[in-house]
């Protein structure tokens, strides 16, 4: 299973985009997979016609949903990480568009039946991520971020911007102040991963 954060969404459209999987970037569990492993699930999942399989936490009950945009991203993609496979996604369930908007809702997770190739990982995160959230409310803000030794998320804050501040407790989403929060993705960031087959 792997989450991913929302990068943009048309509120008019009703869509919303992220990345289901980025290439050589560790999710919760520890796993990731290469671009052509990527590739191949993202094309099998077309191949499939499984638009419509869109659920909300793993729950198994389908949600009024579909995928209507799917492609892996290129280099110099602007927006998302090169070789990521990348959907558009139309929310028609009023609840989870409204938890999407407010930010409750900040990414996609996959769910796939997968074997794990056994694979030493070697990754120096660094102290301290840098980068710009979304724009809401008129505005964006310049972020930092901090890592603990053990690479995880410890928290952080935005810039200032017309008298206000968000704080960032996790690594989907700010804070809520004066009643807005902003989406943000730090993995860019993050250094290639570097393997050593066991």
């Amino acid at each position: 299973m792997k989450k991913t954060t929302l990068k943009k969404f048309d509120e008019e459209l009703q869509i919303v985009w992220a990345e289901v999987y980025a290439p050589n970037v560790l999710d919760s569990q520890g796993d990731f997979a290469s671009a052509v492993s990527i590739r191949k699930a993202a094309y099998n999942f077309m191949e499939r016609m499984r638009l419509d399989q869109v659920d909300h936490s793993h729950d198994n009950e389908l949600v009024d949903a579909i995928v209507v945009e799917s492609f892996i991203a290129r280099k110099g993609d602007p927006e998302f990480i090169e070789g990521a496979w990348v959907v558009g996604m139309h929310v028609r369930n009023a609840t989870i568009w409204n938890s999407i908007k407010s930010g409750e809702i900040n990414g996609f997770s996959m769910e796939a039946a997968l074997v794990r190739t056994p694979t030493k990982v070697v990754m120096d995160i660094p102290e301290y991520l840098n980068g710009r959230t979304d724009y809401v409310a008129d505005h964006e803000h310049s972020f930092s971020v901090k890592f603990d030794a053990s690479g995880n998320l410890v928290g952080g804050e935005t810039d200032t911007v017309d008298g206000h501040f968000h704080t960032i407790t996790r690594g989907t989403v700010t804070e809520t102040a004066l009643g807005h929060s902003h989406r943000f993705s730090y993995i860019e960031g993050l250094p290639e991963l570097q393997r050593h087959e066991s």
